[in-house]
């Protein structure tokens, strides 16, 4: 199994039919059995292994015995922020996971890879570390930081197959930097998403207050999914986000609110704009 998991992460399909074709090429032949013959590998293979299991004593068992193998192993780090009981240990993890992949990478590794980063398939633990961390120093209201990692995030892999522009844009607006969110938008104007209408939602009715403009922007936004307002609008406990969604569906809104809805909150007359036009639909 984890020869197989390795053999597909190498591949870096772009599509879900291009996936197809090489699961498909791969049918009755034999995968065969690579030991993993560096402590390095070998703490791979058990952060893997634990990941197959639900959380219990064996599995903490597995990820220990990893950073005995490889004191820098960052699944094992991202693995321990992930199931960690509380923000802080997750910022510790994450922070501790980015910055051993970082060492490991190698300054010169960033320079001639830059811009193509989630395609090696070794820099995805670290990016996503990275990602997490972003969150978490949000979470201590280091925003600046937080809006900084996200840009690094972009720099790395512009394609950002993570989502970091939809986080960056929000809080390049929580910090009124309205030329960054126009940096940051200006390659992905074709987003089809809600959360980019709703972001761009934002940025309007922040720099021009209610305009038709931002009206209309709004009702872009309202076509691409209808449950995302409310949720806005509200101040009850949302429904958990999960780790993904269906665009167009309530799935997509509870993913958004959950990210966004502090920002729209604390932009002045943003949530009573929203209720004037709700009021009217």
């Amino acid at each position: 199994m984890l020869d197989l998991q390795r053999m597909l992460a190498a591949q870096n399909f772009q599509s879900k039919e291009e996936a197809q074709k090489f699961m498909d090429k791969l049918k009755g032949q034999p995968l065969g059995e690579t030991p993993s013959t560096t402590p390095e590998a070998r703490a791979q293979d058990l952060v893997y292994d634990a990941r197959e299991m639900p959380p219990s004593i064996a599995a903490d068992k597995m990820i220990f015995s990893a950073l005995k193998l490889d004191p820098e192993c960052v699944e094992a780090f991202e693995y321990m922020a992930e199931f960690s009981i509380g923000p802080l240990q997750s910022l510790i993890f994450y922070r501790n996971g980015m910055n051993a992949g970082r060492r490991k990478l190698g300054e010169k590794f960033f320079e001639e890879n830059k811009g193509h980063f989630w395609g090696l398939s070794e820099t995805r633990p670290f990016m996503r570390c990275m990602f997490g961390y972003a969150l978490m120093v949000y979470e201590l209201d280091e925003k600046q930081a937080a809006l900084n990692l996200f840009k690094e995030i972009l720099a790395l892999n512009p394609n950002d197959n993570q989502g970091a522009r939809d986080y960056a844009m929000l809080y390049s607006l929580d910090l009124s930097q309205f030329d960054v969110f126009d940096e940051i938008q200006k390659p992905h104007q074709d987003d089809p998403s809600a959360f980019a209408a709703f972001n761009k939602t934002l940025y309007i009715f922040k720099k021009e207050g209610d305009t038709l403009a931002a009206r209309e922007m709004l009702q872009q936004a309202r076509l691409k999914n209808g449950h995302v307002m409310a949720l806005l609008m509200a101040d009850k406990t949302l429904p958990p986000a999960g780790t993904g969604y269906m665009m167009g569906q309530k799935s997509e809104a509870v993913f958004y609110a959950t990210m966004a809805r502090s920002v729209w909150h604390s932009t002045p007359g943003a949530r009573a704009w929203l209720n004037d036009v709700y009021r009217k639909k």
